[in-house]
């Protein structure tokens, strides 16, 4: 019996925190905005690689940047990849709000070499989503709060590793695996 009830239990790493979708506010996008197109694209691992997926707007104004320092990519679906390996890569960006989908699933990154994601949402974030929510007094409270936020189980988040403010108006974090992220604060 108790080896069941152990297995129920979340996993946590210690240190870290996991919460539930509900318990996070994500940064909504302006109805104004117009949504970035998915991409998919080749990382090669001897190589490093920038993509942007951009708000198709007259400014080209950026919403995610995702970055792929050369020897990033260590495994997909259990098989070591060389230096001369490369990948598939689909980066599917939040519908409504700040956040994206990396995949494929089966891929995994090097540990010393990680992917980095930079959100800028200066022109079109709409943090009225946070308007009454008694943990945010003020929109500033808010956007001050803000962190991305890793999917690690089914409806399972923890803030993903390095999250930080990058400037104003944008947050970056090291996206260590494949999966889902968001732009939020915790309720």
């Amino acid at each position: 019996m108790v080896i069941a009830a152990a297995a129920c239990q979340d996993v946590s790493f210690p240190g870290t925190t996991t919460v539930t979708g509900n318990d996070l506010l994500v940064l909504g996008l302006a109805s104004s905005a117009q949504p970035p197109a998915a991409q998919t694209f080749w990382v090669s691992n001897g190589a490093a690689l920038v993509r942007t997926l951009r708000h198709p707007d007259p400014f080209n104004t950026l919403y995610l940047q995702v970055s792929f320092p050369a020897g990033s990519l260590e495994s997909l679906n259990g098989q070591p990849l060389a230096t001369d390996d490369s990948v598939q890569v689909t980066v599917e960006p939040l519908a409504g709000g700040y956040g994206f989908t990396l995949s494929p699933g089966g891929l995994v990154f090097s540990s010393q070499h990680p992917p980095v994601a930079l959100f800028s949402f200066g022109k079109y974030a709409d943090a009225s989503v946070a308007d009454g929510d008694p943990s945010f007094p003020t929109t500033a409270d808010y956007l001050d709060a803000l962190e991305i936020w890793q999917e690690v189980g089914v409806d399972r988040w923890q803030v993903a590793p390095a999250s930080q403010s990058a400037g104003v108006d944008e947050v970056r974090c090291t996206a260590d695996a494949p999966g889902r992220y968001r732009l939020a604060a915790r309720r």
